[in-house]
């Protein structure tokens, strides 16, 4: 389903350019025809944004426009064509009544946002089942001390590493990811709080063996 919005589609003034959104998302791709007949020929731009395409034009003469936007094909999507109302003084064009001025894009397939924080990760083949973390800080750290551990994750596949730490009251001050090379990182991280922690590291989105781990600030 495409749709369009923004006030460009209702009206403007001459010499001011007026925008509309032509949302693609989620509708595959196909040509994006843009075209406005009225009283002048008007400066189209169209860029890309997140929701589809940006179309931007400048009437230069007043009086009704007629906004037809079609995406992959001959049928007009919901709504079009649109009647904008210019007002202003002329700037521009000859006495004739009608110009028309149009700009088609091949657009490219655009998914919405929302498809979740990954959608727009590569795909990496990793394995976090053969991650090895070691160290003193996956069970106990000190206030006021550097806590560390490192993670082996060289049979692991490729993937980002994300570690959190969460206290009793509020999350870890700070955690320090260093990579040492060869999928070898050094994790450090600083406590201000007694209690329990709950420390979770991930090899992209799956927990490695033993996360989470409990860890004892006493």
């Amino acid at each position: 389903m495409v749709s369009a919005f923004g006030p460009g589609l209702e009206g403007g003034t001459t010499g001011v350019a007026s925008e509309f959104i032509v949302n693609t998302c989620n509708a595959g791709s196909g040509a994006l025809s843009v075209t406005i007949d009225g009283p002048s020929k008007v400066k189209m731009d169209c860029q890309e944004c997140p929701e589809g395409y940006k179309v931007s034009y400048t009437p230069m003469a007043p009086g009704s426009y007629l906004i037809s936007i079609k995406y992959g094909g001959p049928q007009h999507i919901v709504g079009s064509p649109f009647k904008a109302k210019v007002s202003g003084p002329r700037l521009a064009g000859s006495h004739s009544l009608h110009e028309t001025s149009s700009v088609l894009v091949e657009t490219v397939s655009k998914s919405s946002a929302m498809g979740g924080p990954f959608a727009s990760l590569p795909k990496f083949s990793s394995d976090a089942s053969k991650v090895i973390s070691r160290g003193a800080g996956l069970s106990k750290a000190f206030i006021g001390q550097k806590n560390t551990f490192t993670v082996d994750c060289s049979k692991a596949g490729t993937n980002m590493l994300m570690v959190g730490v969460h206290g009793p009251k509020t999350p870890c001050e700070e955690v320090y990811v260093k990579h040492m090379g060869n999928r070898m990182y050094n994790v450090t991280y600083t406590v201000k709080e007694q209690g329990s922690y709950i420390l979770i590291v991930k090899w992209g989105d799956e927990n490695v063996p033993g996360s989470p781990f409990h860890v004892t600030v006493p």
